[in-house]
């Protein structure tokens, strides 16, 4: 399957036919072939909505809509930024990657995100918080509490809570919410029993429950 990003300059006619934008043919518009990061070459520096478009075996899937001033720019500043603390990550995998604990990332570092991916380690974090507590603390400080956020996570950071717990009041009041949370069988890694599940906050569109897909478990 072969993602497309088509643009086409119609954003005034969105705001008066919206109704008519609902019936349109993406397939007649301009498209241009998403083969790597420099595709943003091809594209003109239209004001347009925009459609993400990948290709299935029987029909075509929209897969994002966005609206931009500027589709050259928008398309040139989808990237990737990274942190890792460690140093043999590839730095090509990245657009910006920051090697360190992830609670010292300078926010002029990273470009607010459209997503949040975090896989915290759980423990050996100061005092008695949880790793993921901390990141996930950065991660709001940085770029607000209304982020979305997708984090790998012990049960116990939402669960092994008690009634004067400073973790289970900032959760609470701290203004961000959980959409969804995927539930991982307790043996998901070899060798290891524990615990865990996939935390999903601010994002829309989603069941407030999954369980892992079976493909993921080969």
């Amino acid at each position: 399957m072969t993602p497309f990003a088509i643009g086409r300059n119609i954003e005034a006619a969105f705001a008066e036919v919206k109704e008519q934008l609902e019936q349109l043919d993406v397939s007649e518009l301009p498209y241009v072939e998403v083969t790597n990061q420099d595709v943003y070459k091809q594209l003109d520096p239209l004001s347009c909505v925009y459609f993400l478009i990948e290709n299935g075996k029987y029909k075509q899937v929209v897969l994002y809509v966005g609206k931009t001033t500027n589709l050259r720019q928008r398309w040139k500043c989808r990237n990737v930024c990274g942190c890792d603390i460690h140093p043999k990550v590839k730095r090509s995998q990245y657009s910006v990657c920051f090697y360190g604990p992830f609670e010292e990332a300078d926010p002029a570092l990273f470009p607010k995100p459209d997503l949040v991916l975090a896989n915290p380690p759980f423990n050996g974090a100061p005092g008695n918080q949880l790793y993921p507590e901390v990141f996930l603390r950065h991660i709001f400080d940085l770029w607000g509490p209304k982020t979305p956020t997708v984090m790998f996570a012990p049960m116990g950071f939402r669960l092994n809570q008690r009634r004067q717990s400073k973790r289970f009041r900032w959760c609470r009041d701290s203004g961000a919410k959980i959409t969804s949370i995927v539930t991982l069988p307790l043996n998901i890694f070899p060798d290891v029993e524990f615990h865990s599940e996939i935390l999903i906050f601010n994002v829309g569109g989603v069941l407030p429950h999954y369980f892992l897909p079976e493909e993921a478990l080969q």
